[in-house]
């Protein structure tokens, strides 16, 4: 039985066949209770990140660990100082009307209660983030919403600022300080010349509606950076905004929108940008964000969802972002999917990049619903301890999940599935019946492949993601199943999920491994993949027998990063094979 003065509400789900318990509180000064009400047990998660157990000690963690759930949409987490670390959110779906937290003292491990921060004045939606001082304040901005006719079709979500001092008086009363239609806040940082500097999406009211003939369509939304030299006493524009061209196929028109910015070593501001255009797009500030330079793309893959930049204490940079693309449907949901969150490193300020590795992966594989969803919006920290902590994802995504930076400089990897499919992103696929004993004469189990009468034609994969490597060699041993149809591999440089029948097409090659006449009786195979992304070839080997010679369909700048493994043709294959290890060795 919980009891506990303050409590508020209480409530109890189904999901995933596990019962989640989530409660909502207003502290008690005089009493000190923590709390992880909310986890999931480890076991109950079908697949993905969230079945690695969480140490006992934080210190302890390097792979990426689920934590909890995160409180609210689009929550900002923030360390203000003093061994606390908080993540500030809206107390939406409700009122909405607070800007709530929940704080944690030992580098995120456990949480306390909810308190409330200050009343918000208006309704707000999710949005808000926050940006610690030089002197320790905090500075806060939010959105509520509001009409008028300089926002979308009537509707405004006014931009909000205030402030909470370190002397210990509470939050300044919150003062709006942009009026229209504002989309999230990302892009919040405090430079190293102590100016304050916000970027942000503004509808444009001209905009609405698609220009009609041959006009191109900048979306209706424009990007524009405030800043302010004074603590957030008074406010000004940049003196240029930023368009990007919207991909006409797809199903939204915003444009460029939720951009994020950090301040390089050499004084320039970088920002990244949200588009429906299958990648990020940057743009740079040269004077502390009064101008932007012209915007151009990155080489990140990404889906129309927005990313996140730390810097580290040691200098370097992390990355985190939704490096997915649906290549079966043009009208996908965020035009990609958000159904998993990446991450990569940079120690050369944002030059060159390693890891791209999965750190968050929805608990759900098949998005129906049009709404927000997914494991998009992170907001991220360095602990005391040196580790990454994030809070992103909406709906049954939301979560709080911790890593070692260092996790993402790995150039190895490997997967035998003894802690089972903690490393593979399945999202019920067909072909996938998960782990299965081996047959009779062989030891332990694997990853069993198959396809069904019913989703033939789907051609659905199994994904394994390794760290990004311009040259490498894949070790795959396989138990292939008497009466098998073959074996389908394709490797490529970004998420797509497992039922996207054009994903391996459109990888960066592919190939099938053996035919039905040579599965008459049940055989391990060796499969060796030597890929270069300087010449663009692969060469692939079965037991160090050459299968075939292979060039690249499209240049890959960063590198190969996935594998993804199904049954080729369109008949069922009810005996399929087995995966029983998976091995990247780097080459330089």
């Amino acid at each position: 039985m919980l009891k506990c003065d303050g409590l508020k509400n209480l409530m109890f789900s189904l999901s995933m066949g596990s019962i989640i318990c989530t409660a909502e509180f207003y502290h008690n000064p005089g009493v000190e209770l923590m709390y992880n009400l909310n986890v999931v047990g480890v076991d109950s998660i079908s697949f993905g990140l969230r079945r690695r157990a969480l140490p006992e000690e934080s210190i302890r963690v390097f792979e990426p660990v689920f934590i909890r759930q995160s409180p609210g949409n689009e929550a900002t987490l923030i360390d203000t100082g003093n061994g606390i670390i908080k993540i500030f959110y809206i107390n939406r779906p409700r009122t909405a009307d607070k800007m709530m937290s929940i704080a944690s003292h030992d580098n995120g491990i456990t949480w306390n209660y909810p308190e409330m921060e200050f009343s918000l004045p208006g309704e707000a939606y999710y949005a808000n983030n926050l940006v610690k001082g030089i002197n320790g304040e905090l500075h806060c901005v939010f959105h509520i919403w509001g009409k008028g006719d300089n926002g979308y079709n009537g509707r405004h979500l006014d931009l909000y600022y205030c402030r909470n001092e370190s002397n210990g008086d509470g939050w300044t009363k919150p003062k709006k300080i942009y009026d229209g239609y504002v989309g999230s806040i990302r892009g919040f940082i405090h430079l190293i010349n102590n100016r304050l500097l916000l970027a942000f999406a503004r509808a444009v009211p001209s905009r609405n509606q698609k220009p009609a003939g041959n006009v191109q369509d900048f979306g209706w939304n424009e990007i524009i950076s405030m800043y302010s030299d004074d603590l957030g006493e008074t406010w000004f524009s940049s003196e240029n905004g930023i368009n990007i061209p919207v991909e006409s196929t797809q199903v939204t028109r915003y444009g460029g929108v939720e951009p994020e910015i950090i301040e390089l070593n050499d004084k320039r501001v970088w920002m990244l940008i949200r588009t429906n255009k299958g990648s990020l797009y940057e743009s740079f500030s040269e004077n502390y964000g009064i101008t932007w330079l012209p915007p151009r793309p990155t080489h990140f893959f990404s889906s129309d969802s927005p990313a996140d930049l730390l810097r580290l204490s040691d200098g370097r940079i992390v990355i985190l972002w939704s490096g997915n693309q649906r290549w079966d449907d043009d009208r996908s949901y965020a035009n990609g999917g958000r159904e998993v969150l990446h991450a990569a490193i940079s120690s050369d300020d944002g030059v060159s990049w390693k890891g791209y590795r999965e750190v968050l992966i929805s608990p759900s594989g098949h998005f129906v619903i049009k709404r927000d969803i997914g494991t998009a919006y992170p907001s991220a920290i360095e602990t005391n301890e040196g580790k990454v902590l994030f809070v992103s994802g909406q709906a049954e995504e939301r979560a709080v999940v911790m890593f070692d930076p260092d996790w993402l400089q790995k150039t190895s990897a490997r997967d035998n599935f003894k802690e089972g499919l903690v490393q593979w992103t399945l999202f019920g696929a067909d072909t996938a019946t998960g782990i299965s004993p081996l047959p009779s004469g062989e030891k332990g189990s694997a990853l069993l492949i198959t396809k069904s009468v019913s989703n033939r034609n789907h051609d659905t994969e199994v994904i394994w993601n390794f760290p990004m490597s311009q040259k490498g060699i894949l070790v795959i041993n396989v138990l292939r199943n008497r009466g098998s149809k073959g074996i389908n591999i394709a490797l490529t440089d970004h998420f797509s999920v497992s039922y996207d029948t054009l994903a391996s097409e459109k990888g960066v090659f592919s190939f099938s491994a053996g035919s039905e006449k040579d599965a008459e009786k049940t055989k391990n195979l060796r499969i060796r993949i030597k890929w270069d992304c300087l010449t663009g070839k692969a060469l692939a080997y079965i037991d160090n027998k050459l299968l075939c010679g292979l060039d690249f369909r499209r240049i890959s700048v960063e590198g190969l990063n996935y594998l993804r493994m199904g049954i080729p043709g369109s008949e069922p294959d009810p005996m399929g094979y087995f995966i029983k290890s998976v091995k990247l060795i780097p080459l330089k």
